[in-house]
């Protein structure tokens, strides 16, 4: 039985809490304005949790996950803080939907930029 096509919907709601303005602190190394950032985040995902599916939502995270790979300033913190953050969602989507090997690359991606995954997850050592 395949799972029903809203269910991504039930993710954790921490993307559309916290990503927006964690983002908009990376902007500002890239000179963007993080108040237009965060307010054009907020009304995308806004857009996306109404209108959209879980291939567009995946879309999105991998999207932000290029974001958080590739900046180069100093607030590590909210890097870290935005790695996990994705990563953790890639992590709850496989309950819902199969990942795909560009999912999977995203999330190497996050680990690389700081991600904490769950212990669960973590590689065993012997």
């Amino acid at each position: 039985m395949s799972p029903h096509p809203d269910a991504w919907l039930f993710l954790p709601p921490e993307v559309e809490a916290l990503v927006p303005p964690l983002l908009a602190r990376l902007a500002v190394a890239g000179g963007g304005s993080p108040d237009d950032v965060e307010r054009d985040l907020r009304d995308r995902i806004e857009t996306l949790i109404l209108e959209g599916d879980a291939e567009q939502w995946r879309s999105f995270l991998r999207e932000a996950t290029g974001m958080v790979a590739e900046y180069a300033g100093d607030d590590a913190e909210a890097r870290t803080v935005l790695a996990s953050i994705l990563d953790d969602q890639f992590l709850l989507a496989r309950a819902v939907v199969d990942l795909e090997p560009s999912d999977i690359e995203a999330r190497g991606r996050l680990v690389r930029a700081g991600a904490t995954p769950p212990h669960s997850s973590r590689p065993q050592r012997g």
